[in-house]
């Protein structure tokens, strides 16, 4: 996709200042957009204003053995001083309104908060978007854009003159790209693994659909030229991706979370791999559960998305989600880091997800119902720790 005619440095709201949101922004702070961050708090912005003004990114990609070698380099880690995205502004989503009491728009505004947090995070900015604004959604899971539509732009065909002048254009993204933030550097985010990640125009619910505003050509072009593997792709093309991507964090994520190991834990290594596992009928039950869990999935997508039955096939999803579990194997999942910290996890938009779609086309989910299931009694031990 090739995109002319666009600003090349037009201000972006980043509303989630968590790994991934400090991440993008410090990137395209790099390529010279204007950054304003959208933080939880006053208290959280005074911070960051305290602090510098600046994101602090490790790459942390590079000091791999493999990479140092790619690279030609014998850096050591000690040695490898993080770099800076500097004049970045921050304030309160909670407190839009400026100082003469209006309202101010938002032109550009990417969303990097948990899947869980979307629909409180996007009432935060509600007022400030309108039909000449884009809204990149990039998180874990699925089901956030259709709960935007539903909280906010309700009956989009039979109020089609009332929401004409309200509805952004929204982007959807997956990021396969690894960072993890440290609870002690509230602004710096260590870029784990350098992988890709992909952009597409979600079709427009009017109808017939409007011409892509100035800010969506502006959006596309600063994320494409991001250098973090980004693509630009068509709408189809990411929603089979995504799929696939739901199908792995939903096979991977729980498994992980509940055992607290990490995403290689459910395949077998590789022949070469000295590291044993005591139990013989380990891996057994291993390729038993992926086996189950993908031919579940499968049957769920082939009832909600027919046209997709090809692609989506039971060896078609394993494959992926093997392929992931084996290119991911040292990391450790969102949904481990989440529980591990005492956080809410965003299962319900993976595992939940599925078995929401299940019950929608009579598809039975014993194995994501299951999972689900355990993740939540999970969550809520937390909460009963106090009494013991």
């Amino acid at each position: 996709m090739v995109l002319e005619g666009t600003s090349a440095a037009s201000r972006i709201h980043v509303l989630g200042a968590g790994a991934v949101g400090l991440l993008f922004a410090a990137h395209l702070r790099q390529s010279g957009h204007p950054i304003t961050l959208l933080l939880r708090s006053q208290a959280s912005a005074d911070r960051f204003a305290r602090s510098g003004g600046c994101i602090s990114v490790f790459n942390d990609w590079a000091r791999s053995q493999a990479s140092r070698k790619l690279l030609q380099t014998n850096s050591s880690s000690n040695d490898m001083a993080p770099w800076l995205a500097e004049d970045i502004q921050a304030r309160a989503a909670t407190s839009l309104p400026g100082d003469s009491g209006q309202i101010p728009h938002i032109d550009k505004l990417i969303i990097t908060t948990k899947a869980q947090d979307t629909l409180q995070a996007y009432w935060s900015v509600r007022a400030s978007l309108n039909s000449k604004s884009t809204v990149v959604l990039l998180q874990n899971g699925m089901g956030s854009y259709e709960a935007i539509q539903r909280e906010f732009y309700p009956s989009p065909q039979q109020h089609q003159q009332e929401l004409i002048s309200e509805i952004p254009t929204f982007i959807i993204g997956t990021n396969a790209n690894g960072c993890l933030r440290v609870p002690d550097d509230e602004f710096t985010t260590h870029h784990t693994a350098k992988v890709s990640c992909q952009f597409a125009v979600r079709p427009s619910l009017l109808n017939p659909p409007p011409p892509l505003p100035p800010s969506a050509l502006d959006m596309l072009k600063a994320l494409s030229s991001l250098p973090l593997g980004a693509t630009l792709t068509n709408w189809s093309d990411l929603h089979l991706l995504l799929l696939l991507k739901l199908a792995a964090n939903a096979v991977i994520c729980p498994v992980t979370a509940l055992t607290g190991c990490r995403n290689g834990y459910i395949v077998t290594p590789p022949a070469n791999d000295t590291q044993q596992c005591a139990d013989v009928g380990y891996y057994d039950s291993m390729r038993s559960y992926l086996s189950s869990a993908c031919v579940e999935i499968a049957a769920v997508y082939a009832r909600a998305h027919p046209h997709l039955h090809s692609e989506l096939t039971v060896q078609a999803i394993e494959e992926y989600v093997s392929h992931i579990a084996y290119s991911s194997a040292r990391n450790r999942s969102s949904m481990l880091q989440d529980v591990a910290s005492g956080r809410q996890t965003e299962v319900e938009w993976i595992n939940g997800y599925l078995v929401r779609l299940g019950q929608q086309h009579g598809v039975p989910t014993p194995v994501n119902t299951l999972l689900y299931t355990l993740i939540k009694l999970k969550e809520a031990a937390r909460y009963h720790a106090s009494y013991e």
